[in-house]
């Protein structure tokens, strides 16, 4: 009876798996893909600087403890979106992959874009966003910065490389890069701006619906660099004066 029962649940199983048109020699892309909503959920829910001050409820005595709930957020943000994809990648030899996204060989010409870009397009948005009462109250993220800024370049520091760096790997590296060559250009960049965006669900308005052309957009520099770093330096350059003008005219 079990051996009957068995043969039915693999019957059904495969007939599940025909319907999806599961195909094995996809199972790199398919883990790609489920990677975004596995370790978006695991962040959004358990590893925010709200539970790390509820972890660690000293936290909440400490001077500086909203900062380092935050610093405590980036770090796991870095392990999330990239730790776990460079083992995924290691895991598939994929070392090319890594080699190219990480490479410091850059064109003058997309170093000068990137000045370009950062004072006529990155500033005048910071400057913008820091004047909207929406992103008023939402940054900068450790509040206590507004009265105290002797943690602020530690604090930066980490929100770059904790922060928009992972960010840039996994949206603009690891998905753009993963699913390029199985599914096109065009589908990868629209795949990683939907999950770049979503992740903004709950901000400001204007952030989230300015993560939409900004996603295609840093999609497509990756793309043309064929590295991260120049969508790292615009990304981060773009929450880092936020900060700062909000921190200043405050």
């Amino acid at each position: 009876m079990v051996t009957d029962l068995l043969k039915k649940l693999k019957v059904w199983i495969v007939s599940i798996l025909r319907t999806a048109e599961y195909d094995p020699a996809d199972n790199y892309y398919y883990i790609v893909i489920l990677s975004a909503p596995v370790l978006l959920t695991v962040y959004r829910y358990f590893s925010e600087a709200q539970n790390f001050l509820s972890y660690f409820p000293g936290l909440k005595s400490e001077i500086h403890g909203e900062v380092y709930a935050y610093m405590l957020e980036y770090l796991s943000f870095f392990l999330l979106f990239l730790v776990v994809p460079t083992v995924i990648l290691t895991s598939y030899k994929k070392a090319d992959t890594l080699k190219t996204l990480f490479s410091l060989k850059c064109r003058g010409k997309y170093l000068a874009f990137a000045f370009l870009a950062i004072l006529l397009i990155i500033i005048p948005s910071a400057i913008h966003a820091s004047s909207l009462p929406s992103v008023l109250a939402e940054y900068p993220l450790p509040g206590a910065l507004m009265h105290d800024q002797q943690m602020l370049p530690v604090y930066f520091l980490g929100l770059f490389f904790l922060y928009y760096l992972p960010w840039e790997f996994f949206f603009r590296g690891f998905l753009l890069f993963g699913l390029k060559d199985r599914y096109g250009a065009t589908a990868a960049i629209l795949i990683q701006t939907i999950s770049s965006c979503l992740v903004h669900i709950g901000k400001p308005a204007p952030e989230i619906i300015g993560a939409i052309p900004f996603g295609i957009a840093f999609g497509i520099i990756a793309l043309r660099t064929k590295n991260i770093w120049i969508v790292v330096l615009l990304h981060a350059s773009l929450g880092i004066f936020t900060d700062i003008f909000i921190i200043y005219q405050g």
